[in-house]
């Protein structure tokens, strides 16, 4: 790992043809798989806006636990889906709680911005 970068494990999905093809062209360029989305990434990232910075104002704990919800059933959701290893039950039934979690969140923040901007 070089100074100032860090790995981020991940799972790439392909088809066979694509997976093929991927190793083809990593041979013949003589790349190896983590330079290559390295690259892609960062220039993904370069050409991309500066995302708007999250405010949360001072006690707005639905945001921050709505975020932390959010960001935890983006860590699961890939689980479902991994063909080599079929989720357990309890997995499936804690991304639905979560999803029904997230929806009530998003709510009641809804509620509330609608009620503050009513208030003025």
């Amino acid at each position: 790992m070089q100074e100032g970068r860090f790995t981020i494990p991940t799972r790439i999905y392909l088809t066979a043809e694509q997976r093929a093809k991927l190793e083809r062209l990593l041979r013949h360029e003589e790349r190896e798989l983590d330079a290559l989305l390295t690259e892609l990434a960062a220039a993904y990232l370069a050409a991309q806006p500066e995302p708007p910075a999250e405010s949360l104002a001072v006690g707005d704990t639905a945001t921050e636990e709505l975020r932390q919800r959010r960001a935890e059933l983006r860590r699961l959701r890939p689980k479902l889906n991994d063909a080599h290893n079929p989720p357990p039950a309890w997995l499936i039934a804690m991304v639905a709680e979560l999803e029904a979690e997230i929806e009530r969140l998003g709510r009641e923040r809804r509620e509330r911005l609608e009620r503050e901007r009513r208030e003025g």
